[in-house]
């Protein structure tokens, strides 16, 4: 990666000591030339910057970095870009699925949250499903359905849960977090499948027992 591509997808002013990564970066903060250099290189021949050029554009709630990053979700195309910092399996659809829920936020500051709301939808879907049979991580949507009451996320919410109790030897804190969120949600609904497995929410609390208090 050359100076000037490292530079337009990684470079974090100084001044912006609030971000920790450039997708977190306030619009003031975003130069118009550097958002033109973003831009073009969503035609990059190399596919990795392509990608990271849309990812980095739609947490920038940019409508070109959208098209571009939901075409790769659409073509299957997003995988084997982000390992996770601990372990060894894929997150990019995680990184994917934040960046989308960035793009609304930005979107919704604009006043455009209604139509921004819907265009994620059939994505972040995509998105929960794949993360029925895979270990990354979808936390963060618990909380726009807590917080901002994305209530059409229920159903698909709940399947996730569904499909993934039984497997802890691959979602582990997965689990714990479905059940914390869903019970505030719809709390029978989640009564009722711990019910159905004789399992409590404490069964999937994998904190050490020397540090839980």
């Amino acid at each position: 990666m050359d100076d000037k591509i490292e530079y337009l997808l990684c470079d974090i002013p100084e001044h912006a000591d609030y971000a920790t990564e450039p997708g977190e970066l306030d619009a003031e903060d975003i130069p118009a030339e550097r958002i033109t250099g973003v831009k073009e290189l969503l035609s990059n021949l190399n596919d990795y910057i392509a990608f990271q050029a849309a990812l980095l554009l739609t947490n920038w709630g940019i409508n070109e970095g959208f098209d571009k990053l939901t075409e790769l979700i659409d073509t299957d195309s997003v995988e084997g870009y982000i390992g996770h910092r601990l372990h060894s399996y894929d997150a990019t659809l995680q990184y994917v699925l934040d960046a989308l829920s960035c793009y609304w936020a930005v979107n919704s500051d604009l006043g455009n949250s209604d139509i921004a709301r819907k265009k994620i939808f059939p994505y972040v879907c995509k998105i929960i499903h794949r993360s029925n049979n895979e270990p990354f991580d979808i936390r963060y949507m618990f909380s726009l359905v807590e917080k901002y009451h994305f209530n059409e996320y229920i159903p698909y919410l709940e399947e996730h849960l569904t499909a993934i109790i039984d497997h802890p030897e691959i979602h582990r804190w997965k689990i714990y977090d479905a059940i914390q969120s869903l019970l505030k949600v719809d709390h029978q609904f989640t009564v009722d499948l711990l019910k159905s497995k004789n399992k409590t929410i404490e069964d999937f609390d994998f904190t050490p027992k020397g540090l839980k208090s």
